[in-house]
């Protein structure tokens, strides 16, 4: 199954590559002899016209031969085939040829992902405020339960317009209107203007960002005090509120407003307690049921002696920089470089895009507080398919789970407009993203080890085939892009570098002699032998880690 898959994604990106030089060619009328998918002997194939259009043993790539190439000038002008030829066109005519092919791979990103988002993107959040954030433009604007219907004017239908229409205005006061309990209120709020960093530390992005997630936070607590009644009843950290006093709770602003409008004098929670079972064939993690009565008329979670567990860290690996830095499981950080936080994905991102400078961390550990400094560490570690990858590494985990609001049916006509946009500006994203790569390993910044070639192809291919027709689909996409850029680079042999010869013709005003032109082909081919020789290196040290490892 494996060489289909393989087969398949080779043979689309393949052809469609060649047919942008094809069509290229045939637009300026230049004589094409061969359409040719793979290398080696011809399998089989049919001719039509001037056309032999062929399958051959090897397939790494192909290959469209025109009349009269670099190698083979024509010069009886009495040919009827002599304005035909390849190199009898003007430069510019040339230069669109050469770059129809990677143009053609860096497009086929658009209609591939336009159908994937179309048919698994049916659905998008309601623009509803889930969280706001600690010290962000939001706080004392927004607040949660908030639903924004327009911005500027504008009407918002979903979450995924609000975030766009925030991230596309840094530094600009937008007017939002939100209805808040049935009534309309219009606030005015400038999105903060913040730099971006991309999964693999080599491009940035600056974005605005207001401080709300449609998230909620779960009922999951954590305690403030040995001496408050939730500890001193039984609770512990971790603990998941799921009722009181029989009603139940899905998410922790429940908790606080069951807890704002209580009456009784006796308060009984029921919760689900992590626990771990060692067994004779491994570690098994439950939710154990844990019931709790306390005899106290409890009116918030300040009283009860809870926080939600948002902040308080799980886990803490072992000699990682949250270790040095003295944290421990258990901890609650209340605040970064004197500035509160009260969502950890926000704060995990905030740490991520500054790492390089140490950050100032606010603790509570029990009823003690403290201070500490926080150095994150830039590691390298192999990815799915065992190529290097860069990551930013602190050592410590969070265990508090999300409650999503229930998520709102798109109708059609929405969905095609967004599977519009969201592919162009993927694919462009993407592509800019791949330029800056190459650029940052050509100055050293990023390992050529992270080059791959057709053993890990084939391997993602593999691997994204199990996975499902979108998953395959969305690696095909971004294979192309990769195989559109690569072409564009001035080596000899690609197109890159027959369009770097054209320009250097250009500016001769003349064609290079064919001695030059057959000098840089052989120069071209060794840097691609040894970019090849690279790239199965780096292929079969995958494999050896992969298997053997």
């Amino acid at each position: 199954m494996a060489v289909i898959y393989i087969i398949i994604l080779i043979g689309v990106l393949v052809f469609v590559h060649e047919f942008g030089h094809y069509i290229a060619a045939r637009i300026f009328d230049v004589k094409v002899l061969s359409f040719s998918i793979g290398f080696g002997p011809r399998l089989g194939g049919f001719k039509k016209g001037d056309t032999s259009w062929d399958i051959r043993l090897l397939p790494l790539g192909g290959y469209v031969q025109m009349y009269g190439t670099e190698f083979e000038e024509v010069t009886d002008t009495t040919s009827p085939d002599f304005p035909r030829a390849y190199n009898n066109k003007p430069i510019w005519q040339k230069a669109i040829i050469n770059l129809a092919g990677p143009l053609f791979n860096l497009l086929l990103p658009i209609p591939i992902l336009f159908f994937v988002y179309l048919a698994t993107v049916s659905t998008d959040l309601p623009p509803t405020v889930g969280q706001v954030l600690d010290n962000s433009p939001a706080v004392g604007k927004l607040v949660p339960g908030d639903i924004v219907t327009h911005v500027d004017g504008e009407e918002v239908k979903y979450w995924t317009t609000l975030h766009d229409v925030i991230a596309d205005n840094p530094d600009t006061k937008l007017r939002f209107t939100v209805n808040r309990d049935g009534q309309s209120v219009d606030v005015d709020i400038t999105p903060q203007s913040t730099t971006l960093r991309d999964v693999m530390d080599v491009m940035t992005q600056t974005v605005g960002r207001v401080g709300i997630t449609p998230d909620l936070a779960s009922p999951v607590i954590g305690l403030t005090s040995k001496y408050r009644p939730a500890a001193m009843a039984g609770l512990q950290n971790f603990d998941e509120i799921t009722a009181v006093n029989g009603q139940p709770i899905r998410s922790y602003v429940e908790l606080e407003s069951v807890l704002k409008h209580n009456t009784s004098e006796t308060l009984k929670i029921t919760a689900l307690r992590p626990k771990k079972l060692d067994l004779n064939y491994g570690t098994v993690n439950i939710l154990e049921p844990v019931t709790v009565e306390i005899q106290q008329k409890i009116t918030s979670p300040e009283i009860l002696g809870i926080a939600s567990a948002n902040m308080y860290l799980s886990e803490v690996d072992p000699d990682s920089p949250a270790a040095k830095a003295g944290l421990k499981a258990g901890d609650r950080i209340l605040e970064m470089d004197g500035q509160s936080v009260n969502l950890f994905r926000s704060f995990q991102d905030k740490l991520a895009q500054t790492w390089e400078t140490p950050h100032q961390l606010t603790v509570q550990r029990g009823d003690d507080i403290f201070t500490t400094t926080l150095q994150l560490e830039k590691l390298t570690i192999l990815g799915e398919f065992q190529e290097e990858m860069p990551v930013i590494y602190a050592g410590f985990y969070h265990k508090s789970p999300i409650v999503p609001p229930d998520p709102v049916v798109k109708p059609m006509s929405d969905r095609f407009a967004f599977a519009a946009r969201v592919s162009f500006t993927t694919t462009v994203k993407a592509s800019s993203l791949l330029v800056v790569y190459v650029i940052r390993m050509f100055q050293g910044r990023v390992s050529t080890k992270s080059l791959g070639g057709p053993i890990m192809i084939g391997h993602m291919a593999s691997k994204a085939g199990q996975d499902g027709l979108d998953a395959f689909m969305r690696m095909m996409a971004i294979i192309s892009i990769n195989l559109g850029i690569l072409n564009l680079l001035p080596i000899p042999l690609f197109d890159g570098g027959k369009l770097a010869i054209l320009l250097v013709e250009a500016i001769k005003r003349g064609p290079l002699t064919m001695r030059t032109r057959q000098i840089i082909a052989y120069i071209g081919l060794a840097m691609v032998a040894l970019l090849l020789l690279l790239a199965f290196k780096n292929d079969l040290e995958r494999m050896w880690n992969l298997f053997f490892s």
